[in-house]
């Protein structure tokens, strides 16, 4: 028996010690575990029980203004809310009760001992229906089957509130006792004059992003235009507040921490005068709405600083909406320009020493027939001068005068003037039109290339190669940006007048402002576009109209007017050009559909520049309305 009993006790002891082994394993492996959480991966699981209390708030920051040269105001952020319900919180027995009560004039207590908990979210419901209906403009049965129908997340009663109408929804809240509905702020690009200067400043858009602790926020992003090729610029930088929040996802304003505020992006000032910008844009209304045309582009630019005075085209769209054609014209779509490129020729040959501006031409009395080569003028020309060939337009004598330049140093003084490679102007969409290698030319296309035709340019190209014979023989760097301006407006960076290289001597430059100013006075092909009081050089083109993949079409022309003044001292260069006009009675020539049209707005950016005449017969037509000095009719 004392054998067994010693057995039975040993095995007992066994079993004990065993059960204690395993317990001080078990104990010493929860010890290592504790240890584990409380020394090596503290700060982890410490970081992610903040997480549930505490938050870091990111500041947005305003995205930068976009300003013409007066600084009048262009574009810039503006703070609007959206009207959010969280779905959770409205289901909150403290949330609804507390607003049960204030409705009933109870206690929270008292509703709560009074109704199920499913009384008091359908009578708190019922409370946010009543109140916000009204500020919605939404019928309460049908805000209340969208207050109901979802059970998480979020529903947006409202987008794009203002701040007025943001103190409203705040006060109302407030007065009625509404918990679980928020104003969440943002940020929206308002544009004062939506329609105006639409191509150039362009839009953005709103995209979300990933922020550097994975949070998803909401950013203005530039997609076109200015708003585009300063995008980074006007981009601010975001600040953030850390803050701590209850169970309830509330501020715990006690709490506040460490804050960085946000920098505002920086202003972007443009070249752009929106009095002259206005005007122009009133002024191709107008002959959008006479002409029908399918499109018109215009420019206008300062030939001493190659700055964009004014630059607008039709069809446009609405900056606000979007709606619209997007192409801007101007910079992107490129156009056969007839006679106003005869300038290459003529410089060139006068630059070279070929040809002196009274150097006689024989124009073959109006029609060529030499070597498989046919040209036609416009008139029985038998010997024209240089400068006569410019004033008449005449295709046969600019050919000859192509013929003596010949046709690699014609293509060099092309694409000395800018024409085959864009402007580089701050811009998006600029294309560089279009001008194949000399060596490609058979002797028909070298004759038509000196006329304009089998050769494409931009209205930007056009106009700032007349302002190489404005301004002396430089071609300019085009540019529409003044400066960048801190949000304080601290001028940061100013660009300054870029010379990209000389073209033609400044001789040859007299010479020719002198021969285009013959195209404007009598027996010229412009003389729609003479402004009594100054003198005013400029040059006609007209153009059939090429239709893609069949050629040139019957009866359809691009016209168009190039010009500047005064011609002695050019402050304005300026470009009309109309695609495809309809018009009864009239002629469809540069001379007169884009003259008129060319000189109604010159009479009025004289004034608004404050371009003095050269006598006073211009101060009588500054007296008249602009309805007086609009043409009624336009004749050849």
């Amino acid at each position: 028996m004392d054998k067994a009993k010693l057995k039975l006790e040993k095995g007992v002891k066994n079993r004990l010690a065993l059960v204690c082994l395993a317990f001080t394993c078990g104990l010493s492996l929860l010890s290592a575990r504790l240890v584990y959480l409380q020394v090596v991966v503290h700060e982890k699981y410490a970081e992610a029980a903040a997480d549930h209390y505490r938050y870091r708030e990111e500041l947005p920051a305003s995205r930068g203004m976009i300003v013409d040269l007066n600084g009048d105001l262009l574009a810039r952020n503006r703070t609007v809310y959206s009207v959010v319900v969280d779905c959770v919180h409205i289901r909150d027995i403290g949330y609804s009760s507390a607003g049960v009560a204030r409705k009933r004039g109870l206690q929270k207590r008292e509703v709560r001992n009074r109704y199920s908990r499913e009384e008091i979210f359908a009578q708190y419901v019922d409370h946010l229906s009543d109140t916000l209906s009204g500020i919605l403009r939404r019928p309460k049965g049908e805000l209340k089957r969208t207050l109901v129908d979802k059970e998480r997340g979020e529903i947006v009663l409202d987008r794009d509130v203002d701040e007025d109408l943001a103190r409203e929804y705040q006060d109302l809240m407030a007065d009625n006792g509404i918990r679980g509905v928020y104003l969440r702020r943002g940020e929206r690009r308002y544009y004062p004059s939506p329609l105006s200067l639409a191509h150039v400043i362009g839009y953005v858009q709103e995209v979300e992003e990933k922020n550097e602790r994975g949070r998803t926020v909401k950013r203005l992003v530039g997609r076109e235009g200015v708003e585009k090729v300063f995008d980074e610029v006007m981009t601010g930088t975001p600040g953030y507040r850390d803050v701590e929040r209850d169970n309830r996802k509330q501020e715990i304003h006690a709490f506040r921490g460490e804050e960085q505020k946000p920098v505002d992006g920086k202003t972007i000032r443009l070249t752009i005068n929106m009095g002259l910008q206005t005007k122009l844009e009133e002024v191709l209304d107008e002959a959008w709405e006479r002409f029908t045309p399918e499109k018109i582009a215009s420019v206008w630019m300062d030939p001493r600083t190659g700055e964009i005075l004014a630059m607008a085209s039709r069809p446009s769209f609405d900056l606000a909406s979007r709606k619209g054609d997007r192409r801007h014209i101007a910079v992107s779509d490129q156009y056969e320009p007839g006679s106003t490129f005869k300038i290459v020729a003529a410089a060139g040959a006068l630059n070279e020493g070929l040809v002196s501006p009274g150097t006689q031409i024989f124009c073959h009395n109006g029609l060529y027939e030499k070597d498989g080569i046919k040209l036609r003028d416009a008139g029985f020309y038998d010997h024209l001068s240089m400068e006569d060939v410019i004033m008449k337009s005449s295709n046969i004598g600019i050919y000859k005068l192509g013929l003596q330049l010949n046709r690699a140093p014609f293509h060099d003084y092309a694409t000395r003037f800018g024409f085959g490679a864009p402007t580089g102007i701050e811009l998006t969409s600029e294309t560089g039109g279009a001008l194949d290698s000399y060596r490609r030319w058979n002797p028909t296309d070298y004759s038509r290339i000196v006329m304009g035709y089998r050769v494409g340019v931009t209205p930007l190209q056009i106009t700032n190669a007349y302002c190489v014979i404005a301004n002396g023989g430089e071609l300019l760097q085009p540019r529409i940006l003044k400066s960048i301006e801190s949000p304080d407006g601290r001028v940061l960076e100013r660009t300054r007048p870029t010379a990209v290289r000389r073209v033609i001597t400044e001789r040859t430059a007299r010479q020719m402002r002198q021969a285009l100013l013959k195209v404007t006075g009598p027996g010229g092909t412009g003389t729609n576009a003479a402004i009594p009081g100054y003198d005013v050089c400029g040059k006609t083109g007209t153009a059939q109209k090429v239709i893609p993949g069949k050629g040139y079409a019957s009866g359809r022309y691009v016209v168009s007017f190039a010009g500047f003044l005064p011609a002695d001292d050019p402050e304005l260069v300026g470009l009309v050009v109309v695609d495809d006009p309809r018009a009864d009675g009239i002629k469809l020539y540069g001379g007169t559909i884009a003259a008129p049209i060319w000189k109604e707005f010159a009479i009025q950016a004289t004034r608004l520049r404050g371009i003095p005449p050269a006598d006073a017969e211009v101060h009588r037509l500054a007296e008249m309305e602009p309805d007086e000095v609009m043409l009624e009719g336009i004749t050849d």
